[in-house]
């Protein structure tokens, strides 16, 4: 093919290839016309013009009909040009739109399996249904120091968080999970705690240890919920530290004092 047009030129930036687009042109400018007439027009083989108006016609800017016992074929509007890509933009729009639902736990997860720790914080109430659904996917028991009084003070985290509960009975009961929670709380009946879960619990008298943030370890994900400022989470990726993290818990959880599993409450 020789060079193209300048409409050619804008036609290939606006997603046409070279031939769809000198096609098009030339039925445009032909009017209602039979393959051979496109063809010779559009200095594009017969054979290929075919196939370029069955693209064409894919994407809505070419019909046909049959008159008599001959075929025709016609371009559609240019107008049908601007609504094709006022369509892309918006199916471009809602691309985006559910690549930032994701980008947080993406970024959550990005280089998991690195040497370094990975850290990385995610604020307000999506950034916490993201942790939680992080936590939610990965595999294996897990502990956590449960902070009472401070989630019962802050809507942000008692939103969704009974769903969360749900989830990880669920998990508890179809994967036999071992769970023990450090629960920090000024009550030391367990009746009067507010449904922490599954799991083992021990209380940590907060006149003692004024706690404030919820962490959880599971797996190589060490997780931590801020109750004192605006909601945040963080999470930190590291065998080592979660390991360390459960060298600590377990030396608060033997001087705790122990209490049934809440199941069923």
């Amino acid at each position: 093919m020789s060079e193209l047009s300048p409409l050619q030129l804008e036609l290939k930036h606006l997603g046409l290839s070279d031939k769809e687009s000198a096609v098009y042109l030339a039925a445009l400018e032909l009017g209602p016309s039979s393959v051979q007439d496109i063809s010779h027009k559009s200095k594009v083989n017969r054979a290929t013009t075919y196939v370029m108006i069955e693209a064409l016609s894919a994407r809505g800017l070419m019909s046909t009909f049959t008159k008599g016992k001959k075929r025709f074929y016609s371009a559609e509007s240019p107008e049908r040009l601007v609504s094709i890509i006022d369509h892309e933009m918006k199916a471009l729009d809602e691309k985006l739109s559910e690549l930032h639902k994701v980008i947080p736990m993406l970024n959550a997860m990005y280089n998991a399996e690195g040497i370094k720790p990975q850290v990385r914080y995610l604020e307000g109430m999506e950034g916490i249904e993201t942790v939680r659904q992080i936590f939610e996917r990965l595999d294996g028991d897990y502990v956590q120091i449960f902070p009472v009084l401070a989630v019962m003070q802050s809507e942000e985290y008692i939103h969704g968080r009974d769903e969360h509960v749900k989830k990880m009975r669920h998990q508890h009961a179809t994967k036999g999970l071992t769970v023990k929670k450090l629960v920090a709380s000024d009550d030391p009946e367990p009746a009067n705690l507010i449904d922490v879960g599954e799991g083992e619990i021990r209380i940590l008298p907060t006149n003692k240890f004024p706690i404030h943030a919820e962490i959880s370890v599971r797996g190589s994900h060490v997780f931590l919920f801020s109750y004192k400022t605006t909601p945040m989470a963080a999470i930190m990726i590291s065998h080592e530290v979660a390991d360390a993290v459960r060298v600590l818990f377990e030396l608060a959880w033997n001087g705790a004092q122990s209490y049934p599993s809440k199941q069923g409450h």
